[in-house]
């Protein structure tokens, strides 16, 4: 009885943990929410730095989508920097507010 009770509960929680990493994939294939918090224009970056090519610009308060983030160059105190999802370009976390969870590249 006691194997037959470790079995289940072992089967129940893998379940869960493929349930969980399911979870994951989904909400990372649809890009994390995001929202542009700068008063001007906040310049996409063909990389993540400053120094990297300015590929386009958001809108203040725009919605986006976010693929992904890494840590890189220092932007008023924030090294995180997000790359767009469905084109291309960076933009520095200081001025993208994300309302749901971003993975690591």
């Amino acid at each position: 009885m006691r194997m037959f009770r470790r079995i289940a509960w072992s089967g129940t929680a893998a379940a869960a943990a493929v349930a969980l990493f399911a979870g994951n994939a989904l909400a990372t294939s649809s890009g994390a929410d995001g929202l542009v918090v700068s008063h001007a224009g906040l310049k996409v970056h063909a990389h993540a730095n400053l120094g990297a090519k300015v590929v386009g610009v958001l809108d203040p308060w725009q919605k986006v989508k976010l693929a992904c983030q890494t840590e890189s160059a220092w932007v008023q105190g924030n090294d995180i920097w997000y790359r767009l999802q469905g084109r291309p370009g960076w933009v520095s976390a200081r001025y993208v507010h994300n309302y749901t969870l971003v993975p690591w590249c």
